[in-house]
């Protein structure tokens, strides 16, 4: 799984024979603005965590709130169904409730296939977008790359995300370590959850 280089040259590609009216850096401009303004969001996640020696497989049912608790249920395989991790706003531990789950980090610095994808989130809300470009003919999908702006191409932590232009649902995304692809997350049902007048979350489905 080590499209990443690839993927981004035909991203560039695209890009640049797309026809004229909204580029791809508008696309993504309104993009980060829905994110950064939701409340928060749902999705279901199946998630291959690769490392290297060892591959695990397994769906999660993930509702993260911005401004409160967000919780992640994992929903198989069938022997770990059922645990559940919580995680507060600026907290980085990981409370699970029944079954203990270790997985071991992806990136050098604590982050699990399970935390992963609140990060995920916070990437396309306010991560630098160093890649961005039409990922087929149509424009019906953006794709992006983030990483920190003083890393290189290839080097450090990278996310190579993928998103339906019209309604900016998640698609898949890839998390890479030293151009190495160790996390894929593919999306479904995702939905936007929009503050109500009593500030609770209310589900806008966009999937």
């Amino acid at each position: 799984m080590r499209r990443l280089l690839a993927c981004v040259l035909m991203m560039t590609l695209l890009a640049a024979c797309a026809p004229a009216g909204e580029t791809p850096e508008d696309a993504a401009f309104h993009l980060q603005d829905r994110y950064r303004d939701m409340a928060g969001c749902s999705a279901t996640v199946d998630l291959t965590a690769d490392y290297g020696d060892r591959v695990y497989e397994f769906t999660v049912d993930a509702v993260c709130r911005k401004d409160g608790e967000t919780v992640l249920t994992i929903t198989a395989p069938e022997l770990i169904a059922g645990i559940t991790a919580r995680v507060a706003e600026g907290e980085t531990v990981l409370e699970y409730d029944g079954a203990a789950l270790s997985l071991g980090d992806l990136d050098g610095d604590g982050l699990t296939p399970v935390s992963a994808i609140p990060e995920l989130f916070r990437q396309a809300a306010s991560g630098y977008m160093a890649e961005v470009g039409w990922a087929d003919e149509g424009r019906t999908r953006l794709q992006t790359v983030l990483r920190d702006p003083e890393t290189p191409e290839g080097a450090g932590v990278e996310f190579l995300m993928l998103f339906d232009r019209e309604t900016f649902a998640p698609i898949r995304a890839e998390m890479s370590r030293d151009g190495v692809t160790v996390l894929t997350a593919q999306f479904s049902d995702f939905t936007f959850l929009e503050m109500t007048d009593d500030d609770t979350g209310d589900g806008a489905d966009v999937g």
